[in-house]
């Protein structure tokens, strides 16, 4: 037994003496045992009976370490480290993630990173040891033999199990936080296109918002941006757009970097006709709000109003791309490809939010759907 345990084989193995040492602790923490399968050896694992007795802070010492590196280069980690079965198929999870879907989907694959970062050692044990040609043609190496003077020098180590546990806490605090505000931002921005910057229901509410405003912009109250929007806003719902244009004006002068005036603006000028200001609004609001791929879609309208169709397909592409289940988004996409005499892609178009529509609810939308059933079968 002593000259053929698992101690000395991963002595032998061409690896860092830091990896040796995480390979023994792994070891330790886990047994390892094979048996022999129809082809081929395959590996079971169970906890480790001199460790699971100890406490939280002393098992520390011999499970899995948090892999730094693995958790910034997440797959990338695994394909230099030759893993390249997992390596390949976590890339191509996090890259479908990062390609196919908006925020906050994609985020998601931060979570292969973290998958990395507390998985990665074990797999490299796992590659480096328990399929090493040699201990899966001689599964002995692999017995329950414990060496108790690694355990005991790996006891004497100085424990990081607090810090360790803190520094979770509060990297885990500050994911949720950071996603959180980004959730909160993505759904102001989606609400302030969705409403139109509704800030009034009717005429004296309007009118009242229209007085307060103007007091609030003559007293010099901050910030004064968003009371010339709150401003334009009430001249727009009280059909003033004119008046609507110029207080929106004020506030991008005021601050060229606040958001909801420039989607304000892009819907008046589409509304007036004058499409090539409604796109350079949409585009400044898209420049401060790269995230926000719904503003493809306004732009996309602007183009098409204006009968740029190639430049309206493009955008209305990448809004179909990031919102793939709005069937406004794909109906406005048919029909820019019907203006391309592209007549195959707009019937596919056409097809999908017809099923879009029903899955979203077929009752509501019956009227609509029937259109475009009947739109679809006399394409030719």
């Amino acid at each position: 037994m002593e000259s053929r345990n698992i101690y000395r084989f991963i002595d032998s193995l061409n690896v860092s003496r830091g990896w040796k040492n995480t390979f023994k602790k792994i070891q330790v923490a886990y047994f390892h045992n094979f048996y022999q399968g129809k082809a081929n050896n395959v590996h079971l694992w169970r906890y480790g009976q001199p460790v699971i007795s100890y406490g939280a802070s002393d098992r520390f010492k011999f499970f899995t370490r948090f892999n730094f590196f693995a958790l910034i280069f997440g797959p990338l980690y695994y394909l230099a480290k030759f893993m390249f079965i997992k390596g390949l198929f976590l890339l191509l999870i996090e890259a479908g993630l990062i390609y196919y879907f908006d925020f906050p989907i994609a985020y998601l694959a931060i979570f292969i990173h973290i998958y990395a970062a507390i998985l990665a050692n074990a797999d490299y044990f796992t590659h480096k040891v328990l399929n090493h040609k040699d201990v899966r043609e001689n599964p002995e190496y692999l017995s329950d033999y414990i060496d108790e003077n690694f355990i005991k020098s790996t006891l004497k180590e100085p424990n990081y199990y607090f810090p360790f546990v803190m520094s979770c806490l509060l990297f885990g605090a500050l994911a949720i936080y950071f996603i959180g505000s980004e959730f909160a931002t993505d759904a102001k921005y989606q609400q302030i296109v969705n409403n139109k910057q509704k800030i009034c229901n009717d005429t004296s509410s309007c009118t009242n918002i229209v007085h307060t405003s103007l007091n609030n912009i003559k007293a010099g109250k901050e910030p004064v941006a968003a009371e010339y929007f709150n401003l334009g806003a009430a001249y727009y719902h009280l059909n003033n757009k004119q008046n609507a244009l110029n207080a929106l004006n004020q506030s991008t002068t005021k601050d060229p970097e606040y958001f909801p005036p420039y989607i304000l603006k892009g819907i008046i000028y589409t509304e007036i006709k004058q499409y090539s200001y409604a796109r350079a609004s949409y585009e400044k609001a898209l420049s401060i709000y790269p995230r926000g791929k719904f503003l493809y879609y306004l732009l996309g309208s602007a183009y098409y109003k204006e009968g740029k169709y190639i430049e309206a397909e493009e955008n209305f592409e990448k809004a179909v791309k990031a919102y793939p289940k709005k069937p406004s988004y794909v109906e406005a996409l048919a029909y820019t490809k019907i203006y391309l005499k592209d007549t195959k892609g707009a019937k596919a178009d056409l097809e999908k939010a017809i099923k879009l529509l029903k899955n979203e609810d077929s009752t509501k939308n019956v009227a609509r759907i029937e259109a475009l059933e009947r739109y679809a079968q006399n394409l030719r």
